[in-house]
């Protein structure tokens, strides 16, 4: 019965919107750039020092990606070629950034320093050509970075919860070992604190519009482009932010169906999102409508077969005449803690990508930008 509802209620909310004949197949990747564990040895240290990083698959497996992971990635997406000869296109979903944790820490933990992804990669060896190969993997339209924010971290939130560490435990401890992301110390859960763009207060918002004008202004510097599509880390962003999106670049914004967001000091007001939207400024809406999420753990997850689900969402999706945009997080393609993770990710991806091109042999492979403009240019028409 539950099932039969669930399917019901997917069916109904890929029917309003923008349709095409077209079977056009876009993965939309978020992450990129942020930092969570920062390698092996950290890992062991937060999990034995009472971090749940054991408890999550981001928290256990994720890194800042490294030049291999991304090549690795480079070379299954240019194996894997839609019926016009296109390879396989991930949009990237980006941060610039990552906070400072040697000049807060020096702060004694009383004052937020960020750090541009420029200054991150010098700590990371093995990341240390991720922009040149972001910059390779655009010109060949098979990994087309777009502004996921500037850090993946909500400032007010993540400050309060160090000044309340005693001593150096928990967020504190982490933090001192360049590593963000637990959720949890000794069984006690934090407040969400990655939800960069979602504020608590009202007052919070200015310092948000400013933080996306400078997430701007370095991925320009980064990538020789302006940003033209987004969505929020983690969390969703108050829709005073549209404006600050609009002035660096965006004209796409990756949007829930049924969207809730923040007014600030509490307070929450619902949006309906369908695919081809405008709003007042323009830019249009996006949705995701299939999930792809193969190194992901839990009890519901381990049952999951992703592959399968995957697949059905993307026949459901054609079924309605839509795009099948798919979600699937940096998480599944990341090795420098766990090789064999990065191995399954990318194998799971082929698998489905492979099944996908054999029960749908006129799939199109496009970024979220081209599925953008084509559907601009289709209102135009109209």
């Amino acid at each position: 019965m539950i099932k039969s509802l669930q399917n019901i209620k997917r069916n109904i909310s890929n029917i309003p919107g923008w349709r095409t004949n077209r079977r056009i197949l876009v993965i939309e990747s978020d992450d990129w750039g942020s930092v969570r564990i920062k390698d092996k040895r950290t890992y062991s240290l937060l999990k034995e020092a009472g971090l749940n990083v054991d408890a999550i698959h981001y928290d256990s497996y994720e890194s800042l990606e490294s030049d291999q992971d991304l090549e690795m990635l480079f070379n299954l997406l240019l194996s894997l070629k839609d019926f016009k000869g296109n390879s396989l296109v991930f949009t990237a979903m980006c941060n610039m950034g990552n906070p400072d944790c040697d000049r807060i820490k020096d702060s004694d933990y009383k004052q937020y320093f960020f750090q541009p992804l420029e200054e991150t990669i010098k700590e990371y060896e093995y990341s240390s050509n991720i922009l040149k190969l972001w910059n390779k993997g655009y010109d060949l339209n098979i990994f087309v970075p777009e502004i996921h924010g500037r850090e993946h971290i909500n400032i007010r939130r993540y400050m309060k919860i160090l000044k309340s560490h005693p001593l150096k435990k928990g967020l504190r401890y982490a933090l001192d070992h360049h590593s963000v992301g637990p959720s949890a110390f000794k069984g006690t859960f934090y407040p969400n604190y990655l939800g960069a763009l979602h504020p608590e207060e009202k007052s919070e918002i200015e310092e948000l519009h400013d933080q996306i004008l400078n997430a701007g202004v370095l991925f320009k510097r980064y990538l020789g482009y302006h940003p033209r599509v987004f969505i929020a880390p983690n969390a969703e962003e108050p829709k005073e932010l549209e404006s600050s999106l609009k002035k660096i670049g965006v004209s796409y914004l990756t949007r829930s169906k049924k969207r809730t967001y923040p007014l600030g000091d509490g307070v929450f007001a619902n949006e309906w999102n369908f695919i081809g939207r405008r709003n007042e400024l323009n830019q249009i809406i996006l949705n995701r409508n299939a999930f792809f999420e193969p190194v992901s753990f839990g009890s519901k997850e381990l049952e999951k077969d992703w592959i399968l689900s995957c697949l059905n969402e993307i026949e459901l999706a054609f079924r309605w005449r839509k795009p099948a945009v798919i979600s699937s997080h940096r998480v599944n393609y990341v090795g420098s803690i766990n090789p064999s993770n990065r191995e399954k990710g990318l194998f799971a991806l082929r698998n489905l990508i492979e099944r996908a091109l054999k029960k749908w042999p006129d799939l199109e492979f496009m970024s979220s930008y081209q599925l953008g403009e084509m559907i601009r240019e289709s209102k135009h028409k109209e």
